[in-house]
C-alpha cells in the first residue's frame, strides 16, 4: 500500500505518517518543506497517481490568525483542497479529509454528526466548506470520500501556541497560567495517537460518510491549567485575562463518537492525564533542546 500524506510535516500529518509508516506503508510526503507544492496541479497529480489512497493534512490551521486575515485563510484552504479533490477525482483515488469540530460552532452536546454548521470563524469556514465539497464530489461524481470531524486534538508536534504548549511553558517557569475569560469554555481533547488511529481505520468507511473523532468529555481550560500545574509541581498562579477583540472563537464543545464506534469500531483509548505527560514529556525536550542552543 502506497499513501500521500499533504501536509506530512505538521502536527497531526507527522503523527498520520509516523502511524503509516509503522504499519509498513509506504508514505509519499508532500508538503512545501519536502519541496512540494499543492498548487502545482501537474506535480500532484503525479504523486497521486502512485498512491493507492490520499490523506489531505495541509491547510492554514490558526483559528484566531484567521479573524484577522480572513481572505488568505479561506483561498489557501480552499484553493489547494479543490485541487486534491481533482486530482483524485481524476485518477480515481480514495481520499480521507480531516474535517474540523470547528465547523459546529457552539451547539448543545454532545454534537452528533447530523447537528447543523455554524463556523465562527474563516478558518472554521473553510473547513465546513471543504467538508461539504467532500461530499459533494462523492455525490456528484462518486468520489471515495470520507471526512473525520476532529474533535481538538493535542500531543507532540502540536503548534507551541496552543493552550496546552503555552501553559506548560508558563508553568515550568513559575509564571502566571493566562486564562481566557472564566475558565470555564470547555474542549473535548483527543490524544494525537487515537486520532491516527480512527484515522486509519476510517477505510472500512462507506464513501461519503462522515463521522466525529470525540471522547464525549468536556474539560474546562481551568481544569487543564491545574493538571498541567499539578504534573510539572509548578507554583505558577492562574491568571484571567480577557479575550481578544476579535475572538471568533467557540465556548463549549463536546463531541459525540457512538457513529465511530458504531461503524469503525473506534473509540478513544488515552486518558486526558495520560495524553498531556505524554505531551509535556515532548515539550520538555524541546524546551531543553532550546536551551542547548
Amino acid at each position: 500500500m502506497i499513501a500521500l500524506v499533504t501536509g506530512d510535516t505538521g502536527f497531526i500529518g507527522s503523527n498520520m505518517r509516523k502511524f503509516l509508516e509503522e504499519k509498513n506503508v509506504e508514505v509519499i510526503g508532500y508538503s512545501r518543506r519536502r519541496g512540494f507544492d499543492i498548487f502545482d496541479k501537474k506535480q500532484l497529480r503525479r504523486e497521486v497517481k502512485k498512491c493507492d489512497i490520499v490523506y489531505h493534512f495541509a491547510a492554514e490551521a490558526k483559528p484566531g490568525e484567521s479573524v484577522l486575515n480572513p481572505v488568505h485563510t479561506i483561498e489557501i484552504n480552499l484553493k489547494g483542497s479543490l485541487n486534491v479533490l481533482e486530482a483524485c477525482r481524476e485518477l480515481g483515488v480514495p481520499l480521507i479529509y480531516p474535517s474540523s469540530c470547528e465547523i459546529y460552532g457552539d451547539s448543545k452536546i454532545p454534537i452528533k454528526e447530523d447537528f447543523p454548521i455554524n463556523p465562527p470563524n474563516p478558518y472554521a469556514a473553510s473547513k465546513a466548506a471543504i467538508d461539504r465539497l467532500c461530499y459533494t464530489y462523492y455525490k456528484c461524481y462518486g468520489l471515495d470520500v470520507k471526512i473525520l470531524r476532529l474533535f481538538n486534538p493535542y500531543g507532540p508536534n502540536q503548534q507551541l501556541n496552543k493552550i496546552m504548549p503555552t501553559f506548560y511553558f508558563q508553568a515550568i517557569r513559575n509564571k502566571p497560567l493566562t486564562v481566557y475569560g472564566d475558565g470555564s469554555d470547555t474542549r473535548d481533547y483527543v490524544y494525537v495517537e487515537d486520532i491516527v488511529k480512527g484515522l486509519w481505520l476510517a477505510k472500512k468507511l462507506p464513501a461519503g460518510e462522515v463521522i466525529n473523532l470525540a471522547t464525549g468529555r468536556a474539560t474546562t481550560n481551568l481544569e487543564v491549567a491545574h493538571l498541567i500545574k499539578k504534573i510539572v509541581d509548578s507554583r505558577s498562579e492562574i491568571a484571567f485575562v480577557k479575550y481578544p477583540k476579535a475572538f471568533g472563537g467557540i465556548r463549549h464543545q463536546v463531541g459525540s463518537y457512538e457513529k465511530a464506534e458504531r461503524l469503525i469500531g473506534w473509540k478513544p483509548q488515552t486518558s486526558l492525564e495520560e495524553g498531556v505527560k505524554k505531551t509535556i514529556e515532548w515539550l520538555s525536550q524541546i524546551d531543553q533542546e532550546r536551551a542547548e542552543i
